[in-house]
């Protein structure tokens, strides 16, 4: 049975928060938003000047070529001025953008594959797709940018799938105004001066498993081999919890509204939270920061492969890597981006964060995860 191990030893997640799906051609939604800010403009011509270096003044290497694109609802517009515009600027190519939930998507690929080139999803969603033959292989040295992210972020899945793009920590978030408890770690949160005060993340969403990763640590138990003890351990934490929730964004409300004091967040939601309430504090657990990735993979049967591995390759540029993390996206896995602490906070970024990061072993959580849905299901069906 594999145990839990170091980011750091291994060769390799909101969470698709949840959001309605929708489907739209960059390309048009870019022309329907010609008024942006000037900073944004300027960002996005930089961008595309220096990818379009790489082809002969004049050419489109993609001209005419459509890549339709599986991914996150949130951030739309940034992802537009940092990602899709750049990309098109440089290939000819035209995107197409599906965006939902992502059981949802998963759901979709693996009904339709053949309407799909490219999937952007977490790590336990990708684990599934994998298993479930609906991934092509990539051609690794197809990608000129390999090279620059670190080597946790190359194959977290094995050389035959694509590359992580970000990764992110699954932290503890609380109000220092409602929440006068003392909380440094993961077993801190079975005070019972913290009743009816935690939202907790579902097991079926990214933070989900990593939470679960997080309980079994607290009391020295093992996924997978100690299931019954973790579960027992959960339905002793049940009257501290007012909500088991598949959506951040409704989590961070709650915390707003004061209807939570404590929640279990992935770092870029803390980020959003902090917009609301600067006040808020994050706990990196005494046991560990538990971490998941978001992927880029190509969908089986995908006809237009080149192309796939191209925007691939070009989601992991110095460049674009910046732009997203100055823009407070996604943390960067290139090691080329350089971000000053200000510009860093929240984020899951440098070589001694991302090195000490533990990775669950999402093999065994893809085996595990109908039963332990079925167990979960049946403790928090009631709130």
């Amino acid at each position: 049975m594999k145990r839990v191990l170091s980011l750091g030893l291994v060769a390799a997640m909101s969470l698709g928060l949840a959001a309605c799906g929708s489907s739209q051609t960059a390309a048009t939604t870019a022309a329907a938003k010609e008024e942006t800010t000037a900073a944004a403009a300027e960002g996005t011509t930089a961008a595309a000047e220096e990818t379009t270096a790489a082809a002969p003044e004049g050419e489109k290497p993609f001209a005419g070529q459509k890549l339709t694109v599986s991914t996150f609802s949130f951030n739309a517009e940034l992802l537009q001025k940092n990602v899709y515009d750049p990309f098109m600027e440089k290939t000819g190519a035209e995107l197409v953008i599906e965006t939902g939930k992502n059981a949802e998507r998963v759901t979709k690929i693996e009904e339709s594959p053949e309407n799909y080139d490219v999937v952007i999803i977490g790590d336990s969603f990708a684990a599934q797709l994998a298993k479930d033959g609906m991934l092509e292989s990539v051609d690794r040295s197809a990608l000129t940018n390999l090279d620059s992210i670190y080597d946790s972020a190359k194959a977290p899945m094995g050389e035959e799938f694509g590359p992580a793009y970000t990764f992110n920590r699954l932290g503890i978030v609380y109000d220092p105004e409602t929440c006068t408890t003392e909380i440094k770690s993961f077993a801190d949160l079975w005070n019972p001066e913290l009743e009816g005060s935690i939202a907790i993340p579902d097991i079926t969403t990214t933070s989900g498993p990593l939470f679960y990763y997080g309980t079994a640590a607290a009391f020295g138990l093992e996924p997978g081999k100690d299931d019954d003890a973790i579960f027992a351990k959960l339905a002793e934490l049940k009257p501290n919890v007012v909500k088991t929730y598949t959506s951040a964004n409704d989590t961070i409300t709650m915390l707003n509204q004061g209807e939570a004091s404590v929640a279990l967040l992935l770092d870029y939601s803390y980020t959003s939270a902090k917009q609301a309430n600067d006040a808020y504090v994050w706990v990196d657990p005494a046991e560990g920061s538990f971490s998941g990735f978001n992927m880029l993979n190509i969908v089986k049967g995908c006809e237009n492969k080149e192309l796939a591995q191209a925007f691939i390759d070009f989601y992991l540029s110095k460049e674009v890597q910046e732009a997203e993390a100055l823009d407070g996206v996604d943390s960067p896995v290139n090691t080329a981006v350089e971000l000053t602490a200000e510009q860093a906070q929240n984020f899951t970024y440098g070589a001694e964060m991302v090195n000490g990061l533990i990775v669950p072993d999402w093999d065994l959580i893809t085996e595990k995860k109908a039963e332990w849905i079925e167990k979960w299901n049946n403790l928090f069906s009631v709130q």
